[in-house]
């Protein structure tokens, strides 16, 4: 396996991102420049203009170039995803999930993890929990374990919040 000059910029890329954008968003162009259909600089370039200048148009552009040269990407579909999910575009998103559910290799927590998302986003706090918990039975991960069990606490949250609001109105 020959790592190619885009490969090497994009590597660079990856490890100056999100410290040093400057230097990560240079590596991009230059890996882009010698494979403009390079995946990976295309995914880490969606994150740049999603995370970083909150241009979701662009941002999408690239997520979808990387997914047009292989749509198998988990990663890049589980980070569109998330995208969408906060621009609300449902119906985008259920498509998405639908297609990241017959992937080989998938990350299943990560799978109910945007499922839960997509829930929660939608009011339905109840589905949320329990794909939370779904996602915390397939993770194997300590960190990831953690970042769940805050995410459930969260939707337990407004579960109870909203138990509390509707018994306030039902008691009037």
């Amino acid at each position: 396996m020959t790592v190619t000059l885009a490969d090497q910029y994009y590597l660079k890329a990856l490890d100056e991102y999100p410290y040093a954008l400057e230097v990560s968003i240079e590596n991009l162009n230059y890996a882009l420049s010698y494979n403009p259909e390079h995946i990976g600089a295309n995914y880490l370039m969606g994150l740049v203009y999603f995370e970083q200048f909150e241009d979701y148009g662009k941002a999408e552009e690239y997520f979808l170039e990387a997914l047009a040269h292989d749509p198998t990407q988990f990663k890049v579909c589980d980070k569109y995803a998330f995208m969408l999910i906060q621009l609300r575009e449902y119906k985008k998103v259920e498509k998405l999930i639908s297609h990241m559910e017959t992937l080989r290799g998938k990350d299943i927590a990560s799978l109910y993890h945007t499922k839960a998302l997509l829930c929660e986003y939608q009011k339905d706090y109840i589905t949320a929990k329990k794909l939370l918990n779904e996602a915390m039975d397939e993770t194997y991960n300590s960190d990831y374990m953690n970042f769940l069990t805050s995410e459930l606490e969260r939707v337990e949250g407004k579960i109870k919040r909203n138990q509390k609001y509707l018994y306030e109105i039902d008691g009037e």
